[in-house]
């Protein structure tokens, strides 16, 4: 659990930081969003409007830290401080 609690750190670079280096590298003439390297507009949208958000994903681990919280905690008290920090992430 407390790997989990991680994870949004990575999803943070994946997410934002990448696509970040990639829509400055499509830029062809300096700063300007409307000048582009992309042929078609498939590619500037997937591009420039970044991947879905998956929330079934994220809705089902915030279900899982809860339940196993709830159902071990009592017996491992340090759950809980994990928990309250995964939520807060």
């Amino acid at each position: 659990m407390l790997i989990q609690s991680l994870l949004p750190y990575s999803a943070l670079t994946i997410g934002f930081a990448i696509p970040m280096i990639k829509r400055k590298l499509d830029g062809a003439y300096g700063n300007d969003i409307y000048q582009t390297k992309k042929t078609s507009m498939a590619a500037y949208k997937e591009l420039y409007f970044g991947a879905d958000y998956i929330i079934h994903f994220k809705c089902s681990g915030v279900i899982n830290v809860f339940w196993v919280t709830m159902l071990y905690g009592f017996g491992l008290p340090i759950l809980f401080p994990i928990a309250a920090f995964n939520f807060f992430n």
